[in-house]
């Protein structure tokens, strides 16, 4: 095919010509041009991304001051139940408070316990306890029924149980209890 001939082709297929040099164009701008695409897809994902966390973000965010609001009065009801380890009087008034209640009887004294040493600047601590109280059975287990649900977080570190000599009442036999703990507060 010469010249003459081609130029005859095109002007008869002017339109198939073009299409031909289009897609010729087109194929060549793809080669050279792929790389492109994968970085666009990348950026698609990430982009698409961040659109499902914004668009999660304004869903949960509709209830945010209702949650706040939750948030502050559970902070506010957790810090009125610690211990503050200097107000020794106010936290042995609750152990007597609890054996009072429960109809036991103190067998010794409550010894609050040197305060562990903590790495913590302004966190919670918690306050060591040792007490022994004596009674019968079902009141030293409503006592550390009572202790463990009480007004303060409360941990049982050890619990020993032992008979005391003599009867209580009803002819119950009399049950000694020494129990260490720790009650979650601040220095």
């Amino acid at each position: 095919m010469n010249t003459a001939a081609l130029v005859a082709f095109i002007k008869k297929q002017p339109i198939g010509f073009a299409c031909g040099i289009i897609c010729l164009a087109c194929g060549l701008l793809l080669y050279f041009r792929s790389d492109v695409i994968a970085e666009n897809q990348k950026l698609y994902e990430e982009r698409s991304k961040q659109a499902d966390m914004m668009e999660t973000n304004v869903r949960n965010a509709k209830d945010l001051s209702a949650q706040v609001a939750a948030m502050q009065a559970a902070s506010k009801e957790m810090e009125s139940r610690l211990v503050r380890a200097s107000q020794l009087a106010l936290n042995y008034r609750y152990f007597y408070r609890i054996i009072d209640e429960t109809g036991i009887k103190l067998n010794g004294d409550v010894r609050q316990n040197a305060l562990p040493a903590s790495g913590a600047k302004a966190g919670y601590q918690s306050v060591p306890y040792n007490l022994s109280v004596q009674g019968s059975f079902p009141k030293l287990l409503a006592f550390l029924q009572r202790m463990e649900s009480g007004g303060h977080f409360c941990r049982f570190n050890n619990i020993n149980i032992s008979k005391s000599q003599g009867r209580g009442e009803q002819g119950s036999d009399t049950l000694t209890v020494t129990v260490a703990l720790d009650l979650m507060g601040v220095p």
